[in-house]
Order: C-alpha cells, then structure tokens, then sequence
C-alpha cells in the first residue's frame, strides 16, 4: 500500500494552523515554507480540508483556522480528505488476469475481504489520533530540543 505524500502534508498544514492561526495568518505561503511544497499544491490541499469541513479559509489574505476544535479532527479525519477510504482506491488490482485461470480469476476476490479488514484497522487506528494529540507531542519535542 502507498499513500502519497499528501497525507503528511495535509497533517502538516492542519498542525501549523492549529498551532499558530490564533496569533498570525496562515496562509499557503507560509505553510509552503515549512513544508517545501509548492503553494499551488498546499492550496489544493486546502481545498480538500475545507470541503471536509476540517479548515475554513477566509478569501484573500484572511488566512485559514480549524473549522473544529483540534481534539475533534483525527489523522482519519484529514486522511479521507485527502487520499480515499475504498480498498479498491488503495490497492490497485490487476485488472488484466486471465479469466481462464482459476487463481487469475479468483485471486482479487479473495483480496478484497483482507484489503478491506486492513482498511478498518487503518481507520481505527488513525481514528484514535487527534490533532490535539499531535500538538502535545509536538511541544513535548519542541522542549526537549
């Protein structure tokens, strides 16, 4: 399984707004400093945020804010804004088998049921981390550097 580098960006960006909108204006600019990501692709990101009710992003330089507060927005929560919750999205099967051989024509059949218990136990594990968590280990870092 492969998840693109979005996801760490998305967690990325949630964490600096929920970190420092309170005192300064976020805006894609400056989360494209930390993160080394094109601002293009930060907006985008943004986008997907938003839509997921995650972010709000006022227009012009307002700058973006959680839309909720940080123990309520889990990396579950910014990963399907992000990437996509269906097996299928996330393993890619082949779609080229032979239908004439027995395993060529049985064999994502009886992935699907597995790739989907490893989707759930994805899901419950990022479910059981909040932003706010994330913050915490953050600071905890911060201090000790």
């Amino acid at each position: 399984m492969r998840v693109s580098t979005k996801f760490s960006v998305a967690v990325h960006t949630v964490l600096i707004i929920a970190m420092f909108s309170e005192k300064r204006k976020i805006s894609s600019d400056k989360i494209s400093l930390s993160t080394g990501v094109n601002a293009v692709i930060i907006r985008n990101i943004f986008k997907s945020l938003k839509a997921a009710g995650i972010i709000d992003v006022a227009p012009g330089p307002g700058g973006a804010k959680l839309a909720r507060s940080a123990d309520s927005i889990t990396l579950w929560d910014i990963f399907i804004a992000i990437e996509s919750m269906d097996a299928e999205d996330i393993f890619k099967f082949n779609e080229n088998v032979s239908k004439l051989c027995p395993v060529g024509r049985n064999n994502n059949g009886i992935l699907k049921t597995h790739l989907d218990d490893a989707v759930d136990a994805m899901k419950r594990e990022l479910s059981k981390v909040s932003i706010s968590m994330l913050i915490e280990e953050l600071r905890s870092c911060m201090t000790n550097a």
